[in-house]
């Protein structure tokens, strides 16, 4: 088959299969496995694709349509403009998620070497991103799954970040165990799903690692960890991530009534400031 063919094929074998963005998955994993971007596709398009190359392009599209979530076959996702390590054991970067950096880089503008903490951080994503665009900032990424915690070190190593610092444990030990320094901001993505909930998500959001997606019985234990045993040491900001329907039980939770929508009108992240830190430090653009 040529480029252009190897490519529709795809294409119409996922739609057929009811792959929602079927171009799309098509065309990354086109690019991924012949190591061709989308231009040199184009000028490339009626020219033979070697027989190596087609097999594993066709193999992607078999993995794909069995389930696997498109990330996890290309194996790295971009965040915030940067790349990231995922896969099997590790929750996929989300697009809404990187409102936390933006907040979180434009509050520690006005703080002289910031002392920033990544709870939950997974595959470290939004630590990495602050520690990128900050790099006078001290990043502490804190996870407990030893699948997680292992992309989060390849992140670190594959973005060149000296000012990150990846931290084995369980945030409901506190802060006080870790024996780190007192930070300036918290941000973090924790699980917050209803434990009863998590047998109706779609079948390919159900392969991404369950404790990164399990929130307890009501979906807040996470956030209720965070304000008994992180927030009291926060000495500028914190901002979290929340499920739809959720903003306003953990608002009241974080004594605070500051809460921002994403691109879907959704209200998605939660945000408690200490004093002296005004709604003008981190406000939106």
């Amino acid at each position: 088959m040529t480029y252009r063919e190897l490519q529709k094929f795809a294409e119409e074998r996922l739609k057929n299969n009811g792959v929602e963005d079927s171009s799309f998955d098509a065309l990354c994993l086109v690019e991924h496995f012949t190591g061709k971007n989308k231009t040199r596709l184009k000028l490339e398009d009626n020219s033979e694709v070697d027989s190596e190359h087609e097999t594993a392009v066709l193999h992607g599209v078999d993995r794909r349509i069995a389930g696997e979530p498109l990330q996890y076959i290309l194996g790295e996702w971009e965040f915030y403009g940067f790349p990231f390590k995922v896969g099997t054991g590790v929750l996929i970067p989300r697009p809404e998620t990187e409102m936390l950096v933006d907040f979180g880089v434009k509050l520690a503008k006005d703080i002289k070497s910031p002392v920033i903490f990544d709870l939950c951080a997974g595959s470290g994503c939004i630590g990495i991103s602050a520690a990128k665009l900050l790099p006078d900032a001290r990043v502490y990424c804190v996870e407990k799954s030893p699948a997680a915690f292992e992309y989060l070190n390849k992140n670190i190593g594959l973005n060149r970040v000296d000012n990150v610092t990846a931290v084995m444990g369980d945030i409901f030990d506190g802060l006080k165990s870790f024996g780190l320094p007192e930070p300036d901001i918290i941000l973090s993505n924790p699980p917050y799903i209803e434990s009863d909930m998590l047998n109706t998500l779609q079948p390919e959001v159900r392969l991404e690692p369950m404790e990164a997606l399990d929130g307890g019985e009501d979906g807040y234990i996470f956030y209720e960890c965070i304000a008994s045993r992180w927030l009291p040491f926060v000495k500028g900001a914190l901002a979290v991530e929340c499920g739809e329907g959720q903003a306003e039980k953990i608002a009241l939770m974080f004594e605070t009534d500051e809460i921002l929508k994403d691109f879907n009108n959704i209200k998605r992240v939660v945000i408690r400031r200490k004093s002296g830190c005004s709604e003008t430090c981190g406000a939106e653009g």
